[in-house]
């Protein structure tokens, strides 16, 4: 049974759902600009097989104003995926695995190349981990700004400070690049079994870097997805079934 439990929880607008077993504990990262419902159908979906899912909202999203988002740095973001990792293991759990779609993965990726943390595996949907080239969202970051802008009735006030909106998503992907450069070189070592999903209509990142993030990982246990036809928040697309049963089977072939 599905329990919203948010009373209990010590991260603000984060989703609970808690297993009936209590013997796995997954985290759910959401994506950049994104909320806790990138990853609600997903995280329900594997609660129905008895698993507690714990979801945490990163400061400055699930917002109509896309400035506040701007508010805070992915360093934040980071430590907050720590946070949320670190409050799931002290739940008693037998086996804990964390996944993140986009800059989520990112920072699952973060967590799951860091040894101090005693995860069973988990993995990425989406995710800009390993890059050709730098990650450039930003037409897609200000048409989203200016979306919100409009539906406030605030059109006019955004394109008068576009420059500058777009001047701090810059910063922001700049201190993603840094994390990105300070996982890289971990993953060679990561050695936990390491789900990837990538879709092949991805319209913000180039899928054939899910073919560099796996080529890193030359010590883990990848179970390499390729989904053609889907988009960038697969978790979300209306044709994710084989998606959402490829991450079911990677965790029950573990649990």
């Amino acid at each position: 049974m599905v329990q919203d439990n948010q009373q209990e929880l010590p991260f603000k607008g984060a989703k609970y759902f808690a297993g009936s077993d209590h013997q796995v504990g997954i985290l759910l990262l959401h994506a950049y600009t994104g909320s806790t419902r990138d990853m609600n159908l997903l995280g329900r979906l594997l609660n129905r097989q008895g698993y507690s899912v714990l979801i945490p909202l990163f400061s400055g999203h699930d917002t109509q104003d896309i400035r506040n988002v701007l508010n805070y740095s992915p360093r934040i973001w980071q430590q907050e995926a720590h946070s949320a990792l670190e409050w799931l293991l002290q739940q008693g759990f037998k086996q804990v695995f964390v996944f993140g779609l986009s800059m989520g993965g990112v920072l699952a990726g973060d967590l799951l190349s860091l040894h101090r943390y005693p995860l069973a595996g988990g993995g990425v949907f989406n995710a800009p981990l390993v890059t050709k080239e730098p990650i450039d969202i930003s037409q897609a970051f200000m048409n989203l700004g200016e979306k919100l802008a409009r539906i406030r009735g605030e059109q006019a006030d955004y394109m008068e400070e576009y420059d500058h909106i777009l001047a701090g998503h810059w910063q922001q992907m700049a201190e993603l690049e840094q994390i990105k450069q300070e996982i890289q070189p971990r993953l060679p070592q990561v050695n936990l079994p390491f789900y990837i999903g990538q879709s092949g209509q991805d319209e913000l990142i180039d899928p054939q870097d899910a073919y560099l993030l796996k080529a890193h990982l030359s010590q883990a246990e990848v179970d390499f997805h390729y989904f053609p036809y889907n988009t960038h928040s697969i978790p979300t697309n209306p044709k994710r079934h084989d998606f959402d049963q490829s991450v079911l089977a990677f965790l029950q072939a573990l649990t």
